[in-house]
């Protein structure tokens, strides 16, 4: 069993890391970026980011443009993370059907590690 090596446990950022290769932004820094949030994560699984499928999200409302894109409003069905539930296997979320805000890139494939710090 994969033990993290600060926590000497299986942590928060130990089960993000088994997940990484089940989702992709489509762009490796975007990637890496999230990466790096969760497994700081170790003791608070709500501070880290989630990549989060648009199928996730209903009732989705143009507000504006951005240089970078455009934003909504939506609904997020799940809710964020808020901690690991050992006997399902899975995170317990809270706020389902919560209000987000919604970023559209115009071109992702030209963002890189820089800008998108400087973005978020």
């Amino acid at each position: 069993m994969l033990c993290c090596k600060r926590c000497n446990c299986v942590c928060n950022a130990i089960h993000f890391q088994r997940n990484f290769d089940n989702w992709t932004s489509g762009n490796n820094d975007i990637d890496k970026f999230i990466h790096k949030s969760q497994l700081s994560a170790h003791y608070n699984a709500n501070k880290a980011l989630e990549w989060i499928s648009y199928n996730r999200f209903y009732d989705i409302q143009y507000i504006l443009a951005s240089e970078f894109g455009k934003i909504y409003r939506a609904n997020w069905v799940d809710g964020y993370m808020d901690q690991w539930n050992n006997e399902d296997q899975n995170w317990d979320r809270r706020d389902q059907s919560m209000y987000v805000i919604l970023k559209s890139l115009n071109n992702p494939n030209d963002v890189t590690s820089a800008k998108l710090m400087k973005e978020v």
